[in-house]
């Protein structure tokens, strides 16, 4: 499993994931569980993103939300 898509993104993943490794499972459960494999989380300086799970190769792709 492969992290993609924005880098500003990736990085405030991978800071929640530092802070609390049971958020980062979280999200991941709660994307696959999701009918569109989505789920949107914000990072601590308010910035609002999309966790979404490609379902050809399970990679983890994060982009901004609209």
């Amino acid at each position: 499993m492969e992290v993609l898509g924005d880098a500003t993104g990736i990085a405030a993943l991978k800071a929640l994931a530092a802070a609390d490794k049971g958020y980062l499972k979280f999200l991941i459960n709660e994307a696959r569980s999701n009918t569109d494999l989505c789920t949107r989380f914000t990072d601590p300086n308010d910035a609002h993103w999309v966790l979404r799970i490609d379902p050809a190769n399970g990679n983890l792709v994060v982009e901004p939300a609209t």
